[in-house]
């Protein structure tokens, strides 16, 4: 018996036998998803509006507190 696991034909993955082969996950470098570097622009502005809203009420709340 040898210490190294078997591999596929590809040589990519592990050979896996018994009843949970099917639910065994590939090595994350092996991970087709890559992120993006940035958000996309339609999700850029729906966080820039949320901030919009933060500092707006951060605004209202400290002049509020001032004025009472």
């Amino acid at each position: 018996m040898t210490d190294q696991p078997e591999v596929d034909d590809r040589h990519d993955s592990l050979v896996v036998e018994g009843e949970d082969a099917e639910h065994v996950l590939p090595p994350t470098e092996l991970d087709p998803y890559t992120p993006e570097p940035y958000a996309p622009p339609k999700a850029r502005r729906a966080m820039m509006a949320a901030l919009l809203v933060i500092v707006l009420l951060l605004i209202v709340v400290g002049v509020y507190a001032a004025v009472h």
